[in-house]
């Protein structure tokens, strides 16, 4: 699936701009595509070296968006044509990210693109305010008030992220022999069933908490939470007690555990995740990301691993290094939406933009 965007203007016969609401570096990958597309001659996941755009941090050919893995597929074409409409917003395309955060990838599209790139407005981090007062204490949010400061790992794969069976089976184990408190919140059946459903003493049981491994959840009562349904991630991740985010990476997602200050574990499924994750975790330097030999999406994380980055995130000098550098990250974007801020002043610049506009109408 390619990055989705807004477009806005055309309607008015006026300036026409694209939101975009996914990372710089993702934007980059899309000017560039066509470029990608006459110089690799093999599918980009079959790429034996790395992929170098401008600004951006380097990445497998297997980290590009979902779109681009099967070159003969319409997904693929479909994805170049979207691609060409971003270059054609000649007035300019709101990115949801901040200077910054990216700010060798905008300076390279900025200064690199000879003219041929719209302006890029970095208006970000525009992120989802949770509800506040006491009648948003939802379960879990009374649960992580028990626990002791940065000691839990939260866990979401999103509002559509799914695992294997056998996935399913690893992750929980590995949460479990980290000894680490946890808060798993959207838990979903396997997506190799062929239904969300399951056979429990002859009968049909459509709970994904079926799913986990015999036992798990009464071993581990006193160590973490399970939820099948939504939590307010915006006021889990701000709370005291959350240590680290084992996220899918979704950009909103990112954004989110950048605001907050807490480190990731990049855990990519879908989409434009993988390139995130590379961004995050090579790039900014604020997540760690499970070792894989191959570029198979069906790969699965053993327990081992799992437990590995758990600890390293949560207890280890490199966790320590990520944990100072996302608080760095957490400073910049509260500033960059200040008065003075970079993001500010990128609208403020629009806003005059259309004022000027609005009179000449």
């Amino acid at each position: 699936m390619a990055p989705e965007a807004l477009e806005f203007g055309k309607e008015l016969n006026v300036l026409s701009y694209i939101y975009f609401p996914c990372s710089t570096m993702v934007l980059s990958i899309c000017f560039h595509c066509q470029t990608l597309d006459e110089e690799v001659a093999c599918e980009y996941k079959d790429h034996p070296g790395l992929i170098h755009l401008p600004g951006c941090v380097p990445f497998r050919g297997c980290d590009l968006p979902d779109s681009m893995q099967d070159r003969g597929s319409l997904a693929y074409k479909f994805f170049l044509q979207r691609c060409q409409r971003y270059l054609n917003a000649n007035d300019g395309i709101l990115v949801n990210s901040f200077m910054e955060l990216e700010e060798e990838a905008t300076k390279a599209i900025t200064l690199h693109g000879n003219g041929d790139y719209p302006p890029v407005y970095s208006v970000g981090p525009i992120t989802q305010s949770g509800p506040s007062g006491s009648e948003s204490r939802c379960e879990c949010l009374l649960w992580l008030d028990k626990q002791q400061p940065s000691s839990v790992l939260y866990v979401s794969f999103g509002s559509g992220g799914t695992l294997s069976q056998e996935q399913i089976n690893e992750l929980a184990l590995g949460l479990e022999l980290s000894r680490k408190k946890f808060l798993w919140v959207n838990l979903r059946a396997p997506n190799d069933r062929a239904s969300a459903t399951y056979f429990s003493d002859g009968g049909l049981v459509d709970d994904p908490l079926h799913f986990l491994p015999l036992g798990f959840l009464e071993r581990t009562k006193g160590q973490g939470l399970v939820m099948c349904g939504w939590a307010p991630q915006m006021e889990v991740l701000g709370h005291r007690s959350i240590g680290a985010f084992l996220s899918h990476c979704g950009w909103n997602s990112a954004l989110e555990s950048v605001v907050h200050g807490v480190p990731m574990l990049a855990w990519p499924l879908f989409a434009e995740q993988r390139s995130n994750a590379a961004l995050v975790t090579d790039g900014l330097k604020v997540a760690l990301r499970p070792k894989m030999n191959t570029c198979k999406s069906n790969e699965v994380v053993k327990k081992e691993e799992i437990v590995k980055l758990i600890k390293g995130l949560m207890e280890g000098l490199e966790g320590e290094e990520i944990g100072r550098r996302v608080k760095e990250l957490k400073k910049l974007a509260k500033c960059a939406m200040m008065e003075e801020g970079s993001s500010t002043r990128a609208m403020s610049k629009l806003a005059h933009k259309w004022k000027r506009l609005g009179k000449s109408l």
